[in-house]
């Protein structure tokens, strides 16, 4: 299922679908990563809006487990995800 979801969100992130409207950082372990995100994801069937507050993760989609949706936004903001390499995750 990972490869799924890995493949899904490097789409939508090489399609261009991916949006960041918002973003606060904040380091941690000397890396700057964003701890409250806003987003939207242009998906096949429509556009989905995912959020990160209070270091949790969701989406309009409602399948946080499984969402290549929230999977694209944290690559794009530099949060461990389902889509990242295997092994860089």
């Amino acid at each position: 299922m990972a490869m799924d979801v890995r493949a899904q969100a490097c789409s939508y992130l090489r399609a261009g679908r991916v949006t960041v409207t918002a973003a606060a950082a904040t380091e941690h372990d000397g890396q700057r990563r964003a701890d409250v995100v806003r987003a939207h994801v242009d998906g096949h069937s429509s556009t989905y809006l995912v959020h990160l507050v209070d270091n949790t993760w969701s989406c309009t989609c409602r399948r946080p487990a499984e969402c290549a949706h929230v999977a694209a936004v944290q690559l794009v903001t530099g949060h461990p995800s389902l889509a990242r390499k295997p092994g860089k995750r």
